[in-house]
């Protein structure tokens, strides 16, 4: 698995000049910014880029074992959830990671991490679209 995420790191990072923000979240002090080479999820595999910040000094920071877990609600039936994988990128504040969604919809990210400087948690929204025939 650390192989994957390690191509994976390899490839996503040889675009970041090209990344595009998924969702930037704000919690106190601190920025959380998901990049990606589209600009979105879709169904199936996603690689991503995870970025933590600080919102006075603009400048990314290092947190210890980053998490970021997203769960589709559903009615009447056990919600989907998917736990990414991540690993450090180039740069300290930020990981790369992987994760693969089911189902279309709106899925409800949770990242939590600690660290010398914080400790914290946050959740948003990314929606998550089927990809067009082709696209992938």
């Amino acid at each position: 698995m650390l192989a994957l995420i390690a191509v994976t790191a390899t490839s996503i990072l040889a675009a970041a000049g090209e990344l595009q923000v998924i969702r930037t979240y704000n919690v106190r002090d601190i920025v959380l910014t998901v990049l990606s080479e589209t600009g979105e999820w879709t169904t199936g595999q996603n690689e991503f880029v995870l970025e933590f910040a600080s919102a006075t000094r603009k400048r990314l920071f290092p947190v210890v074992e980053p998490t970021l877990s997203a769960t589709l609600p559903a009615a009447g039936t056990r919600s989907l959830r998917s736990s990414a994988h991540l690993a450090p990128a180039d740069a300290e504040g930020r990981y790369v990671g992987t994760i693969t969604l089911p189902r279309a919809g709106e899925w409800t990210v949770a990242v939590v991490w600690s660290g010398a400087a914080s400790k914290g948690s946050a959740t948003f929204s990314i929606p998550v679209h089927t990809p067009m025939k082709g696209a992938r």
